[in-house]
């Protein structure tokens, strides 16, 4: 039998009722839609994560004054944004969950970084007069092997439901 996540949902309703007294740059920027998912998350794994269990009272405060907290002084929003970010490493560390998209940004990193250290290191061996033309040809080429690989593995991701 699957859980109903009755406390997530609580949180959620929660979270909409307060939503609309905040700018829409706001909601945005802080990732209040963020907090909703991993309310849904730590509902879901407080059952074999005794660390879990102890953030639900954290994310309960959170959903409850996250409006004041972003409408309040500079020293608010950055209280917030660390007690967001302490529940998110949690997440991150203990139970593997990435952000949408973690794996096609960091594998067009890598991808732009090897394709021109090794297009460039090919064209300065060949033809040394071409060693910049290996170099866009090589950032170019990692780049698009590393989105198309990283965005496979998201949505594998994705499927496994694995994404924060």
């Amino acid at each position: 039998m699957s859980k109903l996540y009755a406390w997530s949902n609580q949180i959620i309703t929660e979270i909409d009722s307060r939503k609309d007294s905040l700018y829409n740059k706001d909601y945005k920027f802080f990732k209040i839609d963020r907090l909703e998912r991993m309310a849904q998350r730590i509902d879901e794994f407080s059952d074999r994560c005794d660390e879990c269990m102890q953030f639900k009272p954290e994310i309960e405060s959170l959903s409850q004054t996250f409006v004041d907290s972003i409408n309040g002084s500079s020293t608010d929003k950055l209280v917030f944004e660390k007690r967001n970010e302490s529940i998110v490493n949690h997440l991150k560390k203990k139970h593997g969950l990435v952000h949408k998209d973690f794996y096609v940004a960091l594998y067009s990193f890598f991808g732009f970084l090897s394709g021109s250290i090794l297009f460039g290191l090919i064209f300065f061996i060949v033809q040394k007069e071409y060693f910049t033309l290996g170099l866009f040809i090589g950032f170019a080429a990692g780049m698009i092997a590393g989105r198309i690989y990283g965005r496979k593995k998201d949505r594998l991701k994705i499927k496994r439901n694995e994404i924060l």
